[in-house]
């Protein structure tokens, strides 16, 4: 009897990881931005979100120029990264960075590239995030 426990609580740990690794490797993260910005051609860009909500950063993945995405600096005392994604679609690798936003303030992303060869890290792609700002006079 306890040898048919221990198999299946076996097979269960091996569902679940197995579901785990599946489940992030699709652009269906579960998770639902209230912004997604896509920085396809520009370099950086802005954008200002609440606490709390979440924010995805879509770019193409530099690997047909000769690079990897190799990460993201941030403040993680503002942000907190939930998933880093790479998929295909319509035959274009890309790249997908969620962030979650957990205090008010102002900080930059900056999402670093290196190149497949080897050789210095640099920054692919920047964005700045300001949150609890307000828009006008009042």
């Amino acid at each position: 009897m306890l040898k048919f426990f221990s198999m299946l609580s076996l097979i269960m740990v091996c569902l679940f990881m197995l579901t785990a690794c599946f489940g992030s490797s699709s652009v269906e993260t579960g998770l639902n931005p209230a912004e997604l910005i896509e920085i396809d051609d520009d370099y950086s860009t802005v954008v200002t979100l609440e606490r709390g909500e979440i924010l995805a950063v879509d770019m193409p993945n530099p690997l047909v120029k000769g690079y990897r995405i190799s990460g993201a600096s941030f403040d993680p005392s503002m942000l907190r990264m939930e998933r880093f994604l790479e998929y295909s679609e319509d035959d274009e690798n890309r790249a997908r960075y969620l962030f979650t936003v957990l205090m008010d303030g102002s900080s930059d992303i900056l999402i670093k590239m290196k190149p497949l060869q080897g050789g210095t890290e640099e920054v692919y792609r920047q964005v700045t995030i300001g949150t609890g700002e307000s828009e006008g006079l009042f």
